[in-house]
Protein backbone atom coordinates (compact mmCIF):
# COMPACT_ATOMS: atom_id res chain seq x y z
CA UNK A 1 0.00 0.00 0.00
CA UNK A 2 3.17 2.07 0.66
CA UNK A 3 4.25 1.72 -2.77
CA UNK A 4 1.06 2.23 -4.49
CA UNK A 5 0.76 5.60 -2.32
CA UNK A 6 4.33 6.56 -3.12
CA UNK A 7 3.59 5.88 -7.06
CA UNK A 8 0.21 7.79 -6.60
CA UNK A 9 2.41 11.00 -5.02
CA UNK A 10 4.75 10.90 -7.66
CA UNK A 11 2.61 10.94 -10.68
CA UNK A 12 0.12 13.55 -8.66
CA UNK A 13 3.30 16.07 -8.67
CA UNK A 14 3.91 15.57 -12.19
CA UNK A 15 0.53 15.77 -13.54
CA UNK A 16 -0.59 19.11 -11.66
CA UNK A 17 1.54 21.67 -13.26
CA UNK A 18 0.44 20.18 -16.62
CA UNK A 19 -3.24 19.89 -15.45
CA UNK A 20 -3.01 24.43 -14.56
CA UNK A 21 -1.47 25.03 -17.74
CA UNK A 22 -3.99 23.14 -19.97
CA UNK A 23 -6.70 24.76 -17.67
CA UNK A 24 -5.27 28.26 -18.34
CA UNK A 25 -4.78 28.08 -21.71
CA UNK A 26 -8.63 26.84 -21.92
CA UNK A 27 -9.41 29.77 -20.34
CA UNK A 28 -8.13 31.93 -22.68
CA UNK A 29 -9.46 29.95 -25.39
CA UNK A 30 -12.56 30.07 -23.73
CA UNK A 31 -12.54 33.94 -23.40
CA UNK A 32 -10.81 35.15 -26.45
CA UNK A 33 -13.71 33.02 -28.49
CA UNK A 34 -16.07 35.01 -26.91
CA UNK A 35 -15.17 38.18 -27.79
CA UNK A 36 -14.61 37.14 -31.24
CA UNK A 37 -18.05 36.08 -31.17
CA UNK A 38 -19.24 39.36 -29.76
CA UNK A 39 -17.45 41.10 -32.54
CA UNK A 40 -18.85 38.78 -35.39
CA UNK A 41 -22.37 39.63 -33.38
CA UNK A 42 -22.15 43.22 -33.34
CA UNK A 43 -20.95 43.41 -37.50
CA UNK A 44 -23.83 41.16 -38.13
CA UNK A 45 -26.34 43.57 -35.99
CA UNK A 46 -24.87 46.72 -37.81
CA UNK A 47 -25.81 44.68 -41.10
CA UNK A 48 -28.91 43.72 -40.93
CA UNK A 49 -30.35 46.83 -38.85
CA UNK A 50 -28.81 48.79 -41.57
CA UNK A 51 -26.92 51.53 -38.57
CA UNK A 52 -24.25 52.33 -36.86
CA UNK A 53 -23.45 49.65 -34.27
CA UNK A 54 -20.69 50.04 -31.36
CA UNK A 55 -18.86 47.48 -29.82
CA UNK A 56 -17.08 48.13 -26.67
CA UNK A 57 -14.40 46.56 -24.70
CA UNK A 58 -13.28 47.41 -21.60
CA UNK A 59 -10.85 46.53 -19.40
CA UNK A 60 -11.58 47.89 -15.75
CA UNK A 61 -12.99 45.89 -12.76
CA UNK A 62 -12.60 42.16 -12.28
CA UNK A 63 -11.61 41.04 -15.69
CA UNK A 64 -12.83 42.28 -19.37
CA UNK A 65 -16.29 43.18 -20.30
CA UNK A 66 -17.86 43.84 -23.58
CA UNK A 67 -21.06 45.56 -24.69
CA UNK A 68 -22.50 45.54 -28.18
CA UNK A 69 -25.20 48.69 -28.68
CA UNK A 70 -27.33 50.56 -31.06
CA UNK A 71 -25.96 54.24 -32.21
CA UNK A 72 -28.86 55.53 -30.16
CA UNK A 73 -26.96 54.21 -26.90
CA UNK A 74 -29.62 50.75 -26.60
CA UNK A 75 -27.45 48.01 -25.37
CA UNK A 76 -28.13 44.70 -28.13
CA UNK A 77 -25.73 42.69 -25.49
CA UNK A 78 -23.09 42.50 -22.93
CA UNK A 79 -20.73 40.20 -21.29
CA UNK A 80 -17.97 39.85 -18.95
CA UNK A 81 -15.32 37.52 -17.88
CA UNK A 82 -15.93 34.95 -15.32
CA UNK A 83 -13.26 35.93 -13.44
CA UNK A 84 -10.25 38.80 -13.34
CA UNK A 85 -7.48 36.14 -14.78
CA UNK A 86 -8.26 37.03 -17.84
CA UNK A 87 -7.32 40.87 -19.62
CA UNK A 88 -8.28 42.58 -23.05
CA UNK A 89 -7.37 45.58 -24.60
CA UNK A 90 -9.57 48.55 -24.45
CA UNK A 91 -11.15 49.27 -27.64
CA UNK A 92 -14.45 50.75 -29.21
CA UNK A 93 -15.38 49.77 -32.70
CA UNK A 94 -18.10 50.80 -34.74
CA UNK A 95 -19.31 49.08 -37.53
CA UNK A 96 -21.50 50.57 -40.39
CA UNK A 97 -24.01 49.35 -41.89
CA UNK A 98 -22.22 47.80 -44.60
CA UNK A 99 -20.15 45.73 -41.74
CA UNK A 100 -17.40 48.22 -42.12
CA UNK A 101 -15.49 49.51 -39.24
CA UNK A 102 -16.32 53.16 -38.87
CA UNK A 103 -13.05 55.20 -38.08
CA UNK A 104 -12.82 53.68 -34.22
CA UNK A 105 -8.87 54.37 -33.98
CA UNK A 106 -7.60 51.89 -36.57
CA UNK A 107 -4.29 51.72 -38.17
CA UNK A 108 -4.86 52.01 -42.30
CA UNK A 109 -4.39 48.18 -41.76
CA UNK A 110 -6.17 46.80 -39.00
CA UNK A 111 -7.21 46.50 -35.48
CA UNK A 112 -6.16 44.38 -33.08
CA UNK A 113 -7.22 43.02 -29.44
CA UNK A 114 -5.39 41.28 -27.26
CA UNK A 115 -6.27 38.75 -25.05
CA UNK A 116 -3.95 37.59 -22.30
CA UNK A 117 -3.59 35.14 -18.94
CA UNK A 118 0.05 35.84 -17.71
CA UNK A 119 2.15 34.38 -20.36
CA UNK A 120 0.02 33.12 -22.68
CA UNK A 121 -1.52 35.89 -25.32
CA UNK A 122 -3.93 35.67 -28.41
CA UNK A 123 -4.89 38.41 -30.93
CA UNK A 124 -7.73 39.50 -32.83
CA UNK A 125 -7.35 41.24 -35.90
CA UNK A 126 -10.04 43.51 -37.31
CA UNK A 127 -9.87 44.20 -40.89
CA UNK A 128 -11.03 47.88 -41.97
CA UNK A 129 -14.03 45.70 -43.67
CA UNK A 130 -15.25 44.81 -40.09
CA UNK A 131 -14.01 40.82 -40.62
CA UNK A 132 -12.35 39.85 -37.67
CA UNK A 133 -10.26 36.47 -36.76
CA UNK A 134 -7.25 34.91 -35.79
CA UNK A 135 -4.45 37.34 -35.64
CA UNK A 136 -0.36 36.28 -35.31
CA UNK A 137 -1.20 35.06 -31.42
CA UNK A 138 1.73 37.05 -30.78
CA UNK A 139 0.88 39.95 -28.45
CA UNK A 140 3.41 43.31 -28.60
CA UNK A 141 5.10 44.01 -25.33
Amino acid sequence: MLVTLAVATVLATVAVPGFQSMMARNQLASDFNEILSGLNYARSEAIKRRDLVEFSVDDGGPGWSYSVSLSNEDLLRQRQAGNNRVSATERILVFDRLGRIDGGGCDAGACDIEVSRGELCRVITINNFGRSGRGNNECQE
